[in-house]
């Protein structure tokens, strides 16, 4: 198998729409979000570097070492004979929503869209991990991806090949839902969602999920690479440097309204609202609905069965009566007790806005 694609794709569906050219970031479409599984041409792209690398999988390798006691070197063909594993995944950008916030934040422009689910396979990272025997005085594990580019920070060029390289804890990378995933909804990966190999990361929000994976090295020290230290932090207003860098972690739960869609004529009689919640700390366990602009409350339906790794379906049964504007809103609550703010400190660059979503809808007067 070769992807020869050296750039963005040529075209793509109504469902995503352009936030980036360079580099490629697309989001999809809300309201295209009808179904638990997003298929792969409607599921959201979001690439660091102006360039997505053209791997030829007959001669990819993924290297294994650092503070290892067998350093491996695993061809395509190798990973792909190990036990395989299928999961059902919801991968949300950090950068998700970003728009909302006021004032506004640094960084790419994302509505609510930046959010999809697939169904993944691959093989587990543990059992890679163990197979290379971690050391028992290793810290972290760092994966390395075969992208790179350039990137600027107050008029500063870092690098014009920086690599896109994440860490996580030991512990993290050694829970057993993370794979090396190799297909995406029954097909191999497409160029833009990583091809040949990325790491899935469930539970945490995109940026960990490197995508085009060659290399993972174990280490025993904090890993200071510009997308762990400069990026995917939370900084404060008012503060420049110092300990309130916070990482970004865990998805934060939170519930998106799929239909209506905002603006939307809806005519009287029986409506059913519809979307989607998840949370990376625990499970979603209650879905509320306001029609008045948040007076009342309706408790929505969870449909389904529940999936830690992935968001859940909602519903509500609605009746428009009276013509007027309505004011629609969402919050969810998940199993650790954490409920959806109306909205969030404002962060630097606009990571982990769970805020609550609203939109606006118009129900028309009967003519007679």
């Amino acid at each position: 198998m070769t992807s020869d694609s050296t750039g963005p794709a040529a075209s793509y569906p109504p469902a995503l729409t352009t936030i980036s050219e360079d580099p490629l970031v697309r989001e999809s479409i809300v309201a295209s979000l009808v179904t638990a599984i997003t298929p792969t041409e409607s599921f959201y792209v979001r690439n660091h570097f102006s360039v997505v690398p053209a791997i030829d999988a007959d001669k990819w390798r993924l290297k294994v070492e650092g503070m290892v006691h067998q350093p491996l070197e695993l061809t395509f063909d190798e990973l792909l004979s190990l036990p395989s594993v299928e999961s059902v995944v919801t991968l949300e950008c950090a950068g998700n929503s970003r728009s909302y916030l006021t004032p506004p934040a640094e960084g790419i422009a994302f509505g609510h869209g930046a959010v999809s689910t697939a169904r993944w396979k691959g093989v587990s990272l543990a059992q890679v991990l163990e197979r290379a025997g971690v050391s028992e005085d290793a810290l972290e594990v760092v994966f390395h991806g075969a992208d790179t580019g350039e990137e600027e920070e107050d008029g500063v060029v870092y690098s014009t090949e920086l690599p896109y390289s994440r860490s996580l804890p030991v512990d993290t990378a050694m829970r057993p839902e993370l794979l090396l995933a190799y297909e995406m909804n029954g097909e191999p990966l497409t160029p833009d969602h990583g091809f040949p190999i990325r790491l899935l990361v469930p539970r945490w929000y995109g940026m960990a999920s490197v995508k085009w994976l060659t290399r993972i090295e174990v280490v025993d020290k904090p890993f200071e690479g510009f997308f762990q230290k400069r990026r995917y932090v939370f900084i404060d207003e008012g503060v420049e440097d110092g300990p309130v860098r916070m990482p970004v972690t865990s998805l934060k739960v939170k519930s998106v309204i799929t239909s209506p869609r905002h603006g939307e004529v809806i005519q009287p009689g029986d409506f059913v609202i519809r979307g989607f919640a998840w949370s990376g700390e625990g499970e979603v366990t209650v879905i509320e609905v306001t029609t008045d602009g948040g007076r009342t409350w309706s408790e929505a339906k969870l449909l389904g069965d529940s999936n830690p790794n992935a968001w859940r379906e909602w519903k509500l049964p609605w009746k428009a009566t009276v013509p007027g504007h309505f004011i629609f809103k969402v919050r969810a609550t998940d199993s650790s007790g954490n409920r959806q703010p109306m909205s969030i400190p404002w962060n630097f660059r606009g990571y982990a806005n769970n805020g609550i979503h609203t939109l606006a809808v118009e129900v028309p007067s009967v003519k007679k």
